[in-house]
């Protein structure tokens, strides 16, 4: 057999790299610990300083110790891989460089162990969300002249990750002079600054990035709320509008990795007629499919791609869906009304659609706090994006124009049941826990409301129907 060039050699590694989150509990040898840092430290340095140094971690009990001080202690992978490459350099020589040289050295460190983990077999990926570099050194007992520029987690894989589609070449280059480097998307959390096309780019990125597994939890940092009592109420209720009726279609908004769709087949896929996934991009249609193959049969989802990027088209005749669901999805314009239209427009004369939207008249302080200092970057909503909340006088006003009734409003986890969880956990600190039992249950059964407290409600519930 003949040997690929080193070009080809080259082109297939680095078109073949993976980021794996999922690892085998096989050990990595130390002799190929030792060639991976080997390759990472053929890449080039300022001024030929070489000036890196690298820590394999392979006891979970300072893996634990450094992910507590590193503030980072949700993501999994840091317990799962069997080794873990902490990267340092010592930046005192550079503190002051205006291209900032040492993240530069590091970077190319870390892309080179990257490669040689993958020329090697293994499986790896870069932990770059940390939030306290400074405590993964203390925890390493790194000195004061070394930098922590973050981990890479390495292990035999144990998964097959999904290959998301990159920028074309054209997108990305320009000659002599910057040109066609349209802003992509926004580090900022009001809707009105985000175009369409935007959005779309931001969610089909993030999205690929996340990797969502099916047990419910991405396989990165925040827990995705497939089975927070929101996401089951919303099922269930979904579940009963099918129930209602024979064989209907069923449309689900903006479903972005799938879940609602998928958990939906698994409560009552003989009832339902079709089923359609609708979403802003190829790029996410694309990732439902590759993430549903095997677990559901192809032909129960038609993946729906909104045809134009400046534009809300849901493509879908007039009339032709019974039951729709938009799960916390308005939020993301400034102005909600054309998706609101479009929604309308397909459902049917006697259909329903399910509108979830967050509720501006519930306490959220953090909310409060950064809009008095006008502090509008994403923060907490790195992962999801542009968001708007609506007070229920103007969810009513908006359904109203888009030519919808309001059959029903429900509220979502009142402001009552948050004080109520923070009396449950005193509960807890004080060892009441019969008290604290009484109080969940208590809680439980008023997660879900009609009475006038749906008014300070986290979450607004819609049922609407054509007037």
């Amino acid at each position: 057999m003949e040997r690929p060039s080193p070009a080809e050699a080259f082109w297939r590694l680095s078109m073949e790299r993976r980021s794996t989150r999922l690892f085998q509990e096989t050990p990595v040898p130390p002799d190929v610990i030792r060639r991976l840092v080997h390759a990472a430290i053929q890449a080039p340095t300022s001024c030929n300083r070489q000036l890196w140094h690298f820590v394999i971690v392979t006891d979970p009990a300072v893996k634990a110790r450094m992910s507590r001080l590193g503030d980072d202690e949700a993501q999994s992978y840091l317990y799962d891989a069997p080794a873990i490459i902490a990267v340092f350099y010592d930046t005192t020589m550079e503190s002051r460089n205006p291209c900032c040289t040492p993240v530069i050295t590091a970077g190319m460190a870390i892309y080179g162990l990257l490669l040689a983990a993958e020329a090697e077999g293994l499986g790896a990926i870069y932990l770059g969300g940390i939030r306290s570099p400074r405590g993964v050194a203390a925890a390493l007992h790194a000195p004061e002249h070394l930098q922590n520029f973050g981990l890479v987690c390495l292990g035999y894989r144990d998964d097959e990750p999904a290959v998301p589609e990159r920028r074309s070449v054209d997108e990305v280059i320009s000659f002599n002079a910057v040109g066609g480097a349209d802003k992509l998307c926004h580090p900022d959390i009001r809707p009105h600054v985000w175009k369409l096309r935007q959005l779309a780019d931001f969610r089909e990125k993030i999205l690929w990035y996340k990797g969502i597994g099916i047990d419910g939890k991405t396989l990165h940092v925040n827990p995705d709320p497939r089975f927070s009592p929101k996401f089951r109420y919303m099922i269930d209720r979904l579940g009963m509008l099918i129930a209602r009726r024979k064989k209907p279609a069923a449309l689900d908004i903006f479903s972005h990795n799938a879940d609602l769709a998928l958990q939906l087949l698994n409560a009552c896929a003989p009832d339902i007629g079709a089923l359609y996934a609708y979403d802003l991009t190829e790029g996410i249609a694309d990732f439902m499919r590759q993430r549903l193959r095997g677990i559901v049969n192809s032909d129960a989802i038609a993946f729906l791609v909104n045809p134009d990027d400046a534009a809300i088209r849901i493509p879908l005749p007039d009339n032709s869906i019974d039951v729709i669901s938009c799960y916390e999805r308005l939020g993301h314009f400034e102005d909600p009304l054309p998706l609101a239209r479009e929604m309308h427009r397909v459902l049917k004369p006697d259909g329903t659609a399910m509108v979830v939207v967050s509720n501006r008249f519930y306490p959220h302080l953090y909310r409060y706090r950064r809009t008095l200092r006008k502090n509008y970057a994403l923060g907490r909503n790195w992962d999801y994006g542009p968001e708007r909340k609506f007070e229920p006088k103007e969810a009513a006003t908006l359904f109203q124009h888009a030519g919808f009734r309001i059959r029903s409003l429900t509220g979502l986890e009142p402001a009552t049941v948050k004080v109520v969880s923070t009396a449950e956990r005193l509960c807890r600190k004080l060892r009441w826990h019969g008290l604290g039992d009484w109080i969940i249950d208590w809680r439980d059964q008023r997660f879900a409301t009609q009475s006038w407290s749906r008014y300070v409600s986290k979450t607004l519930v819609y049922e609407l129907e054509k007037r």
